[in-house]
């Protein structure tokens, strides 16, 4: 089966007044934005999974924006950039670049309008621009457009969904026989959360790799009324981070997605619970443990 590989593309205009501010609309990116996914194959596989920006930087006198890792290659390097300019959406890269835009692979460009097409660093790769409309985005109903390049053998394809206001909203590729799809499901956008309130919950400490599987004592204990939960993963994983009453009843979901190697930060809010003691479990891939906490109001 050939490689699945996404790229999930979310940037921000920089000095919107050089370019057209509907085109601009497609990226009200900053840092501390967060978008949540799911991700389903025709296999059946599927998990959820958070993408984060945590800093722009300038590279060559351009401002590129750098998210948490991305799970596919060759795009690990998350530095992405939005050019004001052309509308042209540019990743970094050290090599297979354009030779125009030197370190920089152009993906699509957002002031594409229906049936235009987007070459790309060789004139094999093409996205045309099949699909623009309105689509109902977390309960709002914005404008969008839909990319869509053809991939060999015939057949195959990888597709990329922008949504005004929103960036990325979908991709979905086709390889054989297997297909997948990557939607959103929740995102924190400047300040506005839409969809999956869990978004607010988790941070991401550190990107470093840990040693090892760790739950750290949720800080402060006791608490009134929320306490953070801080935890470590040296793996990529399925993470559940669960919170119990004394009879071992669930009382709230933290976590249930796929995470990075890292460190990350959840918060635990009590108010809507009675004082007494309660659980935190962590559970991923080969590692489970659990602590008390105390609530006292």
């Amino acid at each position: 089966m050939k490689k699945l590989i996404i790229i999930l593309v979310m940037f921000a205009c920089v000095n919107a007044n050089a370019l057209d501010t509907i085109t601009c609309k497609y990226f009200p990116m900053q840092v501390g934005n967060v978008y949540k996914y799911y991700f389903g194959t025709s296999s059946g596989g599927s998990y959820t999974y958070k993408i984060r920006i945590i800093k722009d930087t300038i590279v060559e006198n351009k401002r590129y924006f750098k998210f948490t890792p991305f799970q596919f290659e060759p795009y690990s390097s998350s530095l992405l950039r939005f050019d004001t300019l052309t509308g042209n959406i540019y990743i970094r890269s050290t090599n297979g670049y354009c030779s125009y835009s030197p370190f920089e692979i152009l993906h699509d460009s957002l002031r594409a309008n229906l049936n235009d097409s987007t070459t790309m660093c060789n004139p094999l790769n093409i996205h045309r621009c099949n699909s623009t409309g309105y689509w109902n985005i977390l309960g709002n109903y914005v404008l969008s457009k839909r990319f869509k390049r053809n991939e060999n053998p015939p057949g195959d394809y990888a597709e990329y969904v922008y949504a005004m206001g929103f960036g990325i909203i979908g991709v979905n590729f086709k390889s054989g026989n297997d297909y997948a799809s990557h939607s959103l499901i929740g995102c924190y956008i400047n300040g506005v959360l839409y969809g999956d309130t869990t978004l607010t919950l988790v941070n991401t400490i550190s990107t470093t790799v840990p040693k090892k599987y760790s739950l750290s004592q949720n800080y402060p204990n006791p608490f009134n009324p929320s306490t953070t939960i801080r935890y470590e993963l040296p793996h990529a994983a399925e993470v559940k981070l669960n919170i119990f009453d004394a009879l071992g009843r669930e009382v709230q979901t933290l976590v249930n997605e796929k995470s990075q190697p890292g460190t990350y930060e959840a918060t635990f809010d009590g108010s809507a619970l009675n004082s007494g003691v309660y659980f935190y479990k962590l559970i991923t891939d080969g590692f489970t443990e659990t602590k008390k906490m105390i609530l006292i109001k």
